[in-house]
This record gives structure tokens, C-alpha cells and sequence, in this order.
């Protein structure tokens, strides 16, 4: 039974949470005004020096992703020594863990050590945290669906966070450390005054990691949990078995997991709770009936066609597929999961599903007679009454299943798995609504995939629900998207490159799982984005690609004696360079598992910071896009003895890619640059009197230097020249006037 007292009190906060949101929905009209500031921006990045004026809704709360509620006051809290976090309620083990690392992050923000105790102050230097039941929270495993709510208020008599929940407490706590702000001139720390009243949009936003295709060990996974907890990600999938590695031990069959490179039963146990402890799930995905190479090398009698079988080293759809007619498969896999499905209390359980080839199954007599004598129609049906015997097991230990959007193609209705499956939506927007027609909830990861390396606006304008702001589901049929999940596929990232590939971009995808579909800003988006993506390594979660990311250039400068004064060039044309994702990778057919990934893109930020604020100078702020362009067309003279030395061969295998026509490049787009400003200052075609160019009409000239600028962007293989688009920015403001 709950006291009276606790009911009051829970029934008191709902209310007051009830008038903040009428408040703010009475009131959204007349305080948008208030809410919509011009910041000035500085920023010095090496040798560059540069201030705009940037326009957007709630600029000063940086927080990502944007709460579903917010008033904000015009003033701030500063917070001082002696700033303390107090419990209302006698904390339990996890809430105390929770306040240990919060506190550690918030002492690492404002500089001075946080204390976590029960006495109350009377200044408003202090953090209460609220959580009437949390006694009946402990030690619990994070469901689907639960409550993740908080009201957090900040006030001049101090810092309130409510919520009924383990949590809602967390998710707040997130929120509330990335509300923190400083003073550079002053060094004062403070906090904006706001009332914030939040809960997600989606209750399932997940991050699938895939371990196999490069084994990430848990160090790595530590890490990622930590900035998914910071930025209100809840579901960690983890793709543990696929052709090139199988990822997990298992003591029931000993010859299946990775010699060398695995997670023990141990590990796993800990990462479990590690993952709990910041209220994440952890979803296992061991994939069947294809993408099974790992599965067959120490068992062959599984596979549809006699071994023997090695781990594969190159990526792709493979052959190898488990033979479902076999009573033996059934046999091995149901003592298999019965082992795994303990390891993982998470009652969700993926079997992959997806990209199974069936040449193996077309060519084998055996199973095309199994097919007919079981009137299964061809390989899907064969696929599906697969699935059904997995499903069943899986119910047998109490798990649900989840599988690729492939588990459904073209089957019969009498062999389509059990309707409490879960379906990932991953390559096309039809099975989303094919599935949920059919009755099955969904996960969409169509249009997340994080290795292919797009920009973070590419992810932002995705909508689980809304494509091209159409609404594609009636409101019932909306109620079976469960959320997403952002997707990073390891063919091409190594625990060197994992960070950077991964943040600040999920920061994009997770915003549009838990935010109101009406946040889409995308200048807001950015200006939270990076600031998180440095906060992250500030407050060191562990993600190590800002901090490293000048080390790792200065790797690619073999000669100790050039490895100083290189790097500053380096890094010039390195600010401006993005990678390009796996689709482009791929289609150099020149990368294994034995692959070194430590070249010049992989080395890379996965999206320009620099490139993003010249998108942003104003247009006619004609001196520091002058010297930015100065900068960039002279950097291949200063950065050319990297590319003289005796050793260019050698060095050439170390970059990867070609950097120093990439540098040639840049110092071609750094002179278009300093043309468009003479054109738009003195209206002149070509420095050069003599040029032919003078002799064109505007319209061909701009037409020349845009496709010129195009070729430049994506001629080195493997690297786009984000320098482009600022300077093609400039040249499509140019009116043509007839």
C-alpha cells in the first residue's frame, strides 16, 4: 500500500505539472516573441576568426533532444561552490549511482566538486531531486514503454526535478547538465530560469552496433552507453553474429564463438547492468538463417550445404545459409538460445532475418522436396516456417521475437510469424506499412543508417511517422511504430573510428524519436548538436574522437621531424574534409577484416563543424570569408613538403586516399572563393585583365563554377571536399539580373 501522504503529494505535482502545460499552451502565442533571441557567435578555429548573427527559436536552451515543454524566464541561476545535489527521499543504490556520475559531470561543467547529501539549504544553490516511489524502483530491469516523464524547474531558489520514476530522474538529470552554461569572459557558470515538463515522443530509440564485422570490445560499448544515457537513447542493439564473426560465448557450444576477439558470459552480464544502471536496454541480435558463416566453421551439420566453412573476410550477401528442414538445426538452436535467452534478461530477442541468398536451397534436392512435401511454396516460405519454429522457441524461454523487415516477404498469411513480432523496417518506407497492415508493430531504421555517412539535416528530416511532412498512418495504425533505431554497420569503423562515426550525428536521430515532430529547425539542430558533441568530451564519458583527432592526423606525418609544424596545414584541409560512407567505400573492392582502417578518412569527423559556421557567416561579411579563402588557396604551399619526400609511396599506402590532389583541390575552391568576392566588391570576372573569363556573361560564369566546384567536391575517391558548399553558397546568392 502507498501512504496517503505520498498520493497527496503525487496528486499535488500532477496538477501543478497540469497548469504548466495549459500555461504554456495558453500563452505559446504571445511568449514565442520573448522566445526568439539573436545571438552573436564567436568562434576561432586555428587560424580562422569569425562572428555572425544566427536567428532561431529558444537559442539559449542547447538542449538536445528538445523537450516536449518549456517556459523559459529571462533571467538565470548562477551556480557557485558549495552547489549540492539533495534527495528528498532516502536515495536506493541506483539513484545513488545516478547522482554519483551526474555529479561528476556537473563538477567537470562548472569546475569546482559537487556534494550529494539530504541537508537542505536555504540558498538556491542546490538540485532537489523528487521521486516519491522510488523504494519500489530499485534494482529494476527498464521495460518497454515505462515512464519516462520528469518536470524539471529551475528557479532563484534552486533546481527541482520531479519524477515518479528511477527513469524519469535520469532522462531529467540528462537534461539538466546540458542546460548548464559558462561565461568565458566572466567564468561564471549559471542555468537559464525554465519550466520543463518532458516525456518521449517514442518509447523505443534504439542504437543497433554491430560487433561482427569489427569486433568492438567493451571498453567501447562502456562509452557508448554513457553518451546513449546523455542523450536519451534507451535501447543498445547489439548485432552479435554475422559471416565475419560471431561474437558471444557460449560453453553449450564452445566451437561458435571467436577465439580471440569475444565477449564472455561475464562481459555480457556486466554490460547488461552497466546498460541497466542508465536505464538502457540491451537487445542481442544473433542473425539466422543467413549472414551464418561464423555458425558453420565449428558446426557444418547446420549449414544447407557440406563445409568445410572459414570466417569470411569480405562483406556482402554470402551463400551460406542454416538448413531449416533439418530436425537437428532445431535441436542445436533451441539448446543455443536457451543458453543465450539467460544471459539477456531483455525480453525482446532478435533473429536477423534479412538477406537470406536460398542459392543453397534452390540447388539442394533434399530441401526443394521438403518444400513441396510441406507446401511452402518456394525459398520465402521455407524462410517463414523457419521463423515460425524460432518464434516458438523463443516463447518457449519466455522472449519475443524481432527480425528484419525480410521475415515478412512474400509469405503466405498462414505462415507469417506470430502478430506480438516485431518488425525492422530497414531498406524501403513500404514495409513499414505493410507490416503494420498485417497487424505487427514496427521499428523503422530506414533512413538512420549511420555508416552511410550523410549529413546530420539528411537523418533530421526523417519522420518514423511523417515522409515529406505527409502523414502516412492513420492515428490507430501510428500507435504500431514503437520508435527507431539509428543503425552502425562496422565493414569500414574500427574502436579507433567508432566515436566519430557514430556522435554528434545520432544526436539528429534520437531528437526526432523523443521531440515533438514540430522541432525541425535545422540551425537549431546544428548549434545543439556540436555543443553536445563537445560537452561529451568534457564531461569524459570516454568518447575519445575530439580529443584524439589531432593525434590520429599527426599518425599520417611519418617524418618525426615535419610531424609539429605539418599538422597545422594538415589539419586545415583535414576541418574541411568529410568521408564518405559505405555505399562509396564499397565500390572500391579494395577492403577485408584485415584491412587497416587508420587512413586519412578514416581519421576524418564524420560531418565538418567548420563548414557548418561558414554556412552560417553572413553573406556579406566579405573580410573573413576573404581570409578564410586566403587560407585555404595558399595551405597546399605550406603543406607540399609532406607530399615531396623520398618516401611518397610509402606515404601514399599510410594516407589511403589521394590528400595531396585533396589539397590541390582545396586551394582551387579557396581561389573560386576570392573570385566570387572580387565579382560581388568590384563586379570583375577575373583578376586578370587578359583572363578570357572577363569576356564571358555572368550566367556562363556561374554556370562554369559551379560545376566546377561540383567535380571538385567528389573527385578524391572516398573524401568529399566539404569546403564546396560555403563557397557554393556564395556564388547561388549572385542575382542575375537580365
Amino acid at each position: 500500500m502507498i501512504p496517503m501522504k505520498i498520493i497527496f503529494k503525487i496528486l499535488f505535482t500532477l496538477l501543478i505539472t497540469g497548469f504548466v502545460i495549459i500555461y504554456y499552451l495558453l500563452n505559446k502565442k504571445q511568449s514565442s516573441t520573448l522566445l526568439i533571441n539573436i545571438n552573436n557567435y564567436h568562434y576561432e578555429v586555428d587560424n580562422y576568426h569569425f562572428e555572425y548573427e544566427n536567428n532561431s527559436i529558444l537559442t539559449n536552451i542547447n538542449v538536445i533532444p528538445f523537450p516536449q515543454f518549456i517556459d523559459k524566464k529571462n533571467s538565470v541561476l548562477i551556480i557557485s561552490n558549495g552547489f549540492r545535489i539533495i534527495s528528498k527521499q532516502n536515495p536506493t543504490e541506483d539513484l545513488q549511482l545516478a547522482l554519483r556520475r551526474y555529479s561528476k559531470y556537473i563538477s567537470l561543467l562548472i569546475g569546482i566538486s559537487v556534494e550529494i547529501n539530504q541537508k537542505f539549504l536555504s540558498s538556491g544553490n542546490k538540485l532537489i531531486i523528487d521521486c516519491p516511489l522510488i523504494t519500489s524502483q530499485n534494482n529494476t530491469y527498464p521495460k518497454l514503454g515505462e515512464d519516462e516523464s520528469y518536470t524539471l524547474n529551475i528557479t532563484k531558489t534552486g533546481s527541482y526535478l520531479y519524477s515518479l520514476s528511477l527513469t524519469g530522474i535520469i532522462r531529467g538529470l540528462s537534461t539538466f547538465v546540458q542546460l548548464i552554461e559558462r561565461n568565458t569572459s566572466s567564468e561564471r557558470t549559471y542555468i537559464p530560469l525554465v519550466n520543463i515538463t518532458d516525456r518521449p515522443r517514442f518509447m523505443w530509440r534504439g542504437l543497433l552496433l554491430d560487433v561482427s564485422r569489427h569486433w568492438m570490445p567493451v571498453s567501447v560499448i562502456e562509452r557508448t552507453l554513457n553518451t546513449m544515457e546523455l542523450s536519451k537513447f534507451n535501447v543498445l542493439h547489439l548485432h552479435l553474429s554475422d559471416d565475419q564473426g560471431f561474437r558471444v560465448e557460449s560453453i553449450e557450444y564452445n566451437l561458435l564463438h571467436d577465439r580471440k576477439e569475444f565477449f564472455t558470459q561475464k562481459d555480457i552480464e556486466y554490460l547488461v547492468e552497466y546498460a541497466r544502471q542508465r536505464r538502457i536496454r540491451i537487445i542481442p541480435e544473433f542473425d539466422m538463417p543467413g549472414h551464418a558463416t561464423s555458425w558453420f566453421v565449428g558446426y557444418p551439420e547446420l549449414a544447407s550445404q557440406p563445409g568445410p566453412y572459414q570466417i569470411a573476410t569480405k562483406w556482402g550477401v554470402m551463400k551460406a545459409t542454416m538448413d531449416p528442414t533439418k530436425e537437428n538445426t532445431y535441436i542445436f538452436l533451441d539448446k543455443f538460445l536457451k543458453e543465450m535467452t539467460k544471459l539477456f534478461p531483455d525480453p525482446y530477442f532478435h533473429i536477423g532475418g534479412d538477406e537470406v541468398d536460398g542459392s543453397q536451397w534452390t540447388q539442394s534436392p533434399t530441401i526443394q522436396q521438403f518444400i513441396n512435401k510441406h507446401k511452402l511454396e518456394n525459398n520465402h516460405g521455407l524462410q517463414a516456417y523457419f521463423n515460425k519454429r524460432i518464434q516458438k522457441l523463443l516463447k518457449k524461454y519466455g522472449k519475443i521475437m524481432v527480425g528484419w523487415e525480410e521475415i515478412l516477404d512474400e509469405v503466405h498469411k498462414n505462415l507469417m510469424v506470430d502478430k506480438d513480432a516485431i518488425i525492422q523496417a530497414w531498406q524501403h518506407q513500404q514495409a513499414i506499412e505493410n507490416a503494420i497492415i498485417k497487424g505487427y508493430r514496427v521499428i523503422v531504421s530506414n533512413g538512420y543508417y549511420l555508416d552511410h555517412l550523410l549529413l546530420s539535416r539528411n537523418h533530421y528530416k526523417v519522420d518514423p511517422i511523417f515522409r515529406n511532412d505527409v502523414r502516412l498512418l492513420h492515428e490507430q495504425q501510428q500507435s504500431h511504430i514503437l520508435g527507431g533505431e539509428a543503425c552502425i554497420w562496422s565493414e569500414y569503423v574500427t574502436p579507433n573510428s567508432i566515436d566519430s562515426r557514430i556522435w554528434p550525428r545520432a544526436l539528429a536521430i534520437v531528437e526526432r524519436f523523443w521531440s515533438p515532430s514540430s522541432i525541425k529547425d535545422e540551425n537549431f539542430l546544428y548549434e545543439r548538436l556540436f555543443r553536445l558533441n563537445h560537452l561529451f568530451d568534457k564531461m569524459q564519458t570516454g568518447v575519445t574522437h575530439i580529443s584524439s583527432y589531432k593525434t590520429q592526423l599527426q599518425n599520417l606525418i611519418l617524418d618525426p621531424k615535419k610531424k609539429i609544424y605539418l599538422l597545422h596545414p594538415l589539419a586545415i584541409l583535414a576541418d574541411v574534409s568529410e568521408p564518405c560512407g559505405q555505399p562509396e567505400r564499397s565500390r572500391t573492392f579494395k577492403y577485408s577484416t584485415n584491412t587497416s582502417l587508420t587512413t586519412f578518412a578514416d581519421v576524418l569527423q564524420s560531418e565538418s563543424e567548420l563548414i557548418w559556421k561558414l554556412e552560417k557567416l553572413p553573406i556579406n561579411d566579405e573580410s573573413s570569408y576573404r581570409n578564410i579563402f586566403q587560407t585555404w588557396s595558399i595551405n597546399h604551399l605550406r603543406l607540399k613538403e609532406l607530399f615531396d619526400s623520398v618516401e611518397k609511396t610509402k606515404n601514399q599506402e599510410i594516407w589511403g586516399q589521394n590528400i595531396e590532389q585533396l589539397s590541390v583541390n582545396l586551394a582551387h575552391i579557396g581561389q573560386i572563393g576570392l573570385r566570387i568576392l572580387d565579382y560581388n566588391s568590384k563586379k570583375i570576372l577575373h583578376r586578370d585583365k587578359n583572363n578570357t573569363m572577363n569576356s564571358w556573361t555572368l550566367s556562363h560564369w556561374i554556370s562554369h563554377h559551379k560545376e566546377l566546384l561540383r567535380q571538385l567536391e567528389y573527385q578524391i575517391t572516398e573524401v568529399r571536399l566539404a569546403a564546396v558548399r560555403p563557397v557554393l553558397r556564395l556564388l547561388n546568392s549572385i542575382k542575375i539580373i537580365p
